[in-house]
């Protein structure tokens, strides 16, 4: 999954870090963030749109690296401090779960459990509704038809799927965390590449999202129901 929208409808408790040109000091007070920091942003933007435009525009692979370099003006070992590889340099920017899923605050009204779910559903229907924009339509067609951008993208979510593990950990200790973890992204991946390739071959979804934006919490408490009842698998006895 490469971009995501969020919805208003659902109210968020999740935590998302993300850069901007002030941040906040220990009092409160807004503050500019250092030149330097400010720099590395606007180069990062400036690789970010020239990859995105050439991937658009002539395709994965018929894109170089020094094409991307050339069209950001920027070094080529410049762009590898930024993404370490031509398919990260695909995804950078573009992936939600890694940058929206992290640490959950308290809550609130509803159990923890109904918060975790219903941030999972915002950023699965939010992808899917971004769909409807060709580019990110066109992004996802390279992803399934690129054997190296599929797996890369399937390393990022077992990466989000470590993350979340130490979430549910730290909330439900009780808990087995990362099947928690697996099934819950398990099924997301699932409704959201279903979704994907049915847009992809010009068919009709088997689900509309608003129909989508129904059935996805409830599968999401079923699975999750039976992690949380699940205790954690014992470590093996080290050999002898």
């Amino acid at each position: 999954m490469v971009a995501a929208v969020s919805r208003a409808h659902t109210r968020r408790r999740f935590t998302v870090h993300a850069r901007s040109p002030h941040s906040f000091d220990g009092g409160g007070v807004l503050t500019d963030t250092s030149w330097r920091d400010r720099k590395r942003d606007r180069t990062r933007q400036q690789i970010v749109l020239a990859a995105r435009h050439l991937f658009l525009t002539q395709g994965f692979d018929r894109t170089t690296v020094q094409q991307i370099a050339e069209a950001a003006d920027v070094a080529v070992q410049t762009l590898f401090n930024h993404a370490a590889s031509k398919e990260a340099l695909f995804f950078l920017d573009r992936v939600p779960f890694a940058d929206a899923l992290t640490r959950p605050a308290e809550a609130g009204e509803e159990s923890w459990d109904q918060t975790l779910v219903a941030h999972l559903t915002e950023l699965s229907i939010g992808y899917m509704r971004s769909l409807d924009d060709p580019g990110n339509l066109a992004m996802a067609t390279q992803i399934e038809a690129t054997p190296s951008l599929h797996r890369h993208e399937r390393s990022l979510h077992n990466q989000v799927e470590g993350e979340l593990a130490e979430v549910i950990a730290a909330h439900l200790p009780d808990a087995d965390a990362r099947l928690g973890a697996a099934v819950l992204l398990a099924t997301t991946r699932v409704h959201a590449h279903t979704y994907r390739q049915h847009l992809i071959a010009g068919a009709v979804p088997p689900l509309c999202l608003d129909q989508l934006a129904e059935v996805l919490p409830v599968r999401l408490a079923h699975v999750f129901a039976v992690a949380r009842h699940a205790q954690p698998a014992p470590h093996p006895a080290p050999a002898r």
